[in-house]
């Protein structure tokens, strides 16, 4: 199995820094991911994918040298499994608002002892058979990572409890649906989401967790200095749409 780009970098203490994946094309991916992003964030909370192309997208972050960080609400362990087991490295949970989610998350993502994941051992994470259960199990448990996101108010008084757990590497705030969640619509600017922001980097410093958002990269300053180290910092529609409206504005001149 090979290491994961992130769980590296959480172990030497260094920043994360992730792009998003919007469109779901492979050989798009593939090119953020060879670009020296640490993951590509693939989105199936939002998205409705044939499983087909979610695994070449995956296929793709692993061919680029990034780790696959995919956001999914799972239903069953199922869920999740599959997912794993064409290679990703990382699930992103969402909307989390109880510690009992991200338990069975964990459970679900990790073979015993750490939790009770279904062993197949034929797939890409396995490769593809010829590893020795003992290793594959334990390689398993330790190149896979979770970001649980904070973005529902309920959660906020459960920081603790989720940062404490093991098998949870790093809290990820979103800004856009806790100040929807607060009846706001100014992402950033209320004191209620800055309140919230610092609290998660405070709990993620009690117990050795990441605190992660998404900025500009000109804005990272900011949240480094408050204690955030998992970035996600561009995405392949921001670029398409800068783009654009660059192009545009210097042909007019």
């Amino acid at each position: 199995m090979s290491p994961s780009v992130v769980r590296q970098k959480l172990a030497r203490g260094e920043p994360i820094l992730t792009a998003k994946a919007c469109y779901a094309d492979p050989e798009l991916v593939e090119l953020m991911a060879s670009s020296g992003f640490d993951a590509i964030w693939l989105c199936l909370e939002h998205r409705r994918l044939d499983p087909a192309l979610v695994y070449s997208l995956i296929q793709a972050c692993r061919l680029g040298g990034a780790d696959a960080l995919v956001r999914v609400k799972p239903a069953n362990h199922a869920d999740v499994l599959w997912l794993l087991e064409a290679g990703a490295r990382g699930l992103m949970l969402p909307r989390v608002r109880h510690p009992d989610e991200v338990r069975e998350v964990i459970a679900a993502m990790k073979f015993s002892p750490e939790g009770r994941r279904g062993y197949d051992g034929v797939h890409a994470d396995a490769d593809f058979g010829r590893m020795a259960l003992a290793d594959y199990t334990a390689d398993a448990n330790r190149e896979t990572f979770l970001v649980v996101q904070i973005e529902e108010p309920e959660v906020v008084p459960h920081l603790d409890a989720i940062a404490v757990l093991p098998g949870v590497d790093a809290l990820f705030v979103g800004p856009c649906d806790l100040t929807l969640g607060l009846g706001q619509t100014r992402p950033f600017d209320s004191p209620e989401v800055t309140q919230i922001v610092a609290a998660v980097a405070a709990a993620c410093a009690r117990h050795g967790k990441r605190a992660g958002i998404p900025c500009a990269a000109d804005q990272m300053g900011r949240y480094r200095a408050m204690g955030y180290s998992f970035f996600n910092v561009i995405s392949d529609y921001r670029c398409v749409v800068h783009g654009l409206k660059q192009a545009l504005a210097t042909a007019r001149l």
